[in-house]
């Protein structure tokens, strides 16, 4: 009879302590999931009239690095526009009634409505 109470107590104390190890390493991953990212502006282009082009670079702990277009009055209001893995980050910009468009030497590009960052 001993034996199966101290066999008993074993499992439910190792069941705890793999509730507490499990809780923890969940509380360690969300926090470095929503650590901040840090963000350079690395490009402002001020010749633009409407709207001011300002590119960032964001290095994030999860994830990597990317960059981002933001088309707005100023580099922290505007619409995002988040360029693709492997594209140059400094497309040439074609501004029209309608809105902006985005051209990367890759060939690709991104248009913008003007609806978006007006």
């Amino acid at each position: 009879m001993a034996t199966k109470v101290s066999g008993c107590l074993v499992q439910t104390l190792l069941f705890l302590l793999g509730a507490v190890l499990g809780t923890g390493l969940t509380a360690v991953a969300g926090v470095v999931m929503f650590v901040p990212d840090r963000t350079t502006v690395i490009s402002v282009d001020p010749t633009s009239s409407s709207p001011g082009v300002y590119v960032k670079k964001v290095e994030q702990l999860v994830g990597g690095t990317h960059y981002e277009i933001w088309l707005g009055p100023t580099p922290d209001r505007g619409h995002v526009v988040t360029v693709p893995g492997g594209w140059d980050h400094d497309p040439r910009r074609e501004s029209s009634d309608t809105g902006m468009r985005l051209k990367f030497d890759n060939g690709g590009e991104i248009f913008v409505p003007k609806a978006s960052y007006s």
